[in-house]
């Protein structure tokens, strides 16, 4: 009998750790694994382990917006999303579910609530986002689009792709992946041919169009 796994996919230890207690303590018999960043997401998912849940932070390290969910959802479709984030503007939550989130918690949600939702769409039920107000601004063709191509990438050209939203020149993502950057030129090809774009301007605004702008109201980082 195959052991019942729920991921927890957060770059924040303590907020990690919590998640963990609250999956602990409610389903004992599921094994919780973690993963700080998208890389190791990444690793996990395509591991063969089967991931019953997964519990994602919106502004996971190495990606753009929602690209990671985007990602894991064409790597894993039978497996439920729980989107987390202190990030909970209504129009947030929507294109969040819009883009295949099972459910959307608040970082301040309590843990009963946390455990609540979890137990919901273990059950096997989606759109959920107790407490929130969902917004009437969904997610855009153009995102849905992008959303789409990146589920072709590979994880390094994952990463490469989010480096180039983050303006890093060849060079500099050659240097950060450790690989000469002929190779990060193949890679941008690969890429491009794959967002259906010719240039770097057009793949970045692609990309870009899955970022999460924190709400204005909300002051400091948001994660």
């Amino acid at each position: 009998m195959n052991e019942h796994c729920i991921l927890i996919a957060d770059d924040h230890p303590l907020f990690r750790a919590a998640l963990e207690q609250a999956v602990t303590q409610h389903f004992p018999e599921h094994r919780v694994r973690l993963a700080p960043d998208v890389g190791e997401l990444q690793q996990l998912t395509l591991g063969g382990e089967p991931i019953d849940l997964l519990l994602l932070d919106l502004h996971m390290p190495g990606a753009v917006g929602f690209s990671a969910l985007s990602w894991f959802g064409a790597h894993a479709p039978r497996t439920p999303v729980i989107m987390i984030s202190a990030n909970t503007h209504p129009d947030t939550v929507r294109r969040a579910l819009d883009h295949g989130a099972a459910a959307f918690l608040s970082k301040s949600a309590d843990l009963e609530a946390i455990q609540d939702c979890i137990a919901a769409v273990m059950r096997g039920e989606r759109g959920l986002h107790p407490g929130l107000t969902v917004g009437d601004q969904g997610a855009s063709l153009q995102s849905l689009d992008a959303a789409e191509s990146l589920a072709s990438l590979t994880p390094q050209q994952f990463r490469v792709a989010s480096m180039l939203v983050e303006g890093l020149l060849n060079k500099q993502i050659a240097y950060e992946l450790a690989v000469k950057e002929a190779t990060v030129k193949a890679h941008l090809t690969e890429i491009f041919r794959k967002l259906g774009v010719h240039s770097r301007t057009q793949a970045v605004l692609a990309l870009a169009s899955l970022s999460v702008e924190p709400p204005e109201d909300l002051a400091g980082p948001v994660n």
